[in-house]
């Protein structure tokens, strides 16, 4: 009788055991691909933003080309010129079937001493408006210059 209960009850532990560690089993594996996930959605993240630097700029004045603000800004890569001209500061604008035109940044535009807002990316000036070029470059700069038409 003795044996008996002793053989149940060691094969109760090892049924308990088996069982018991399987569970915990599982959860490293799924602790760890979740740790994999989390890194590999970070690093994505990060590959998504990019440093953009906003000048703005005013010829109207004797000193040419004057600067008269400029920030750095992390946005996320395919983010249009305007969405980010509207965080950095106070724009007035139209829309248009072209897009939107820029009528003044900061309060500085005038349309009856034709004082206008242009934009350039990286040097070079877009044939699209501002609320329809989309950032994909790290590290562009991006210039709004106040001139005289």
């Amino acid at each position: 009788m003795k044996k008996k209960i002793l053989a149940v009850v060691v094969a109760l532990a090892a049924f308990v055991g088996l069982f018991a560690s399987q569970p915990v089993q599982k959860q490293s594996i799924q602790a760890a691909k979740t740790t994999k996930t989390a890194k590999k959605t970070t690093k994505k993240a990060k590959t998504k933003q990019i440093r953009v630097t906003y000048t703005l700029k005013d010829t109207t004045k004797a000193k040419n080309k004057q600067t008269l603000a400029k920030k750095t800004f992390k946005v996320k890569k395919g983010t249009t010129v305007f969405t980010v001209l509207k965080k950095a500061w106070k724009v007035n604008y139209t829309k248009s079937s072209y897009g939107i035109f820029i009528t003044k940044i900061k309060g500085l535009g005038n349309k009856k001493k034709k004082l206008y807002w242009t934009y350039t990316v990286d040097g070079k000036m877009p044939m699209v408006a501002a609320d329809k070029q989309k950032l994909t470059k790290n590290k562009s700069n991006v210039v709004f210059t106040l001139k005289k038409y």
